[in-house]
């Protein structure tokens, strides 16, 4: 039995439109590689000055903290109330008129030959 040529061609055209479909999905596949690719590389000296500013906030939010913690500190020493007496003294060179000075004397001193 002979087989009619009409079936090669078929084949033939099927093999075609198969080389034709894959050529054309390896070209977008290339295309948006090199799209992706070079969206990338745009993107990573952002990516940097992004990470570079994020360290320099960092640095500023430590300092801030100290600083915060210094004022804290500040600000209890002056409220405490257990302290609060003797902040103002400090403050205004008042004494406490409920406080003597004592004044000792060297008795050698005082001494008159």
């Amino acid at each position: 039995m002979v087989q009619p040529k009409t079936p090669l061609r078929v084949r033939g055209k099927a093999r075609q439109s198969l080389v034709l479909e894959s050529t054309v999905k390896l070209t977008v596949n290339i295309l948006l590689a090199v799209v992706a690719a070079s969206t990338l590389a745009k993107l990573v000296p952002y990516y940097r000055q992004q990470q570079a500013e994020l360290d320099q906030l960092n640095q500023s939010i430590l300092a801030l903290e100290k600083e915060r913690d210094g004022l804290w500190e500040a600000f209890s020493h002056n409220f405490d109330p257990e302290q609060s007496g003797r902040i103002m003294r400090e403050q205004s060179g008042q004494e406490d008129p409920g406080r003597h000075p004592i004044v000792l004397i060297d008795p050698l001193q005082n001494s008159q030959p």
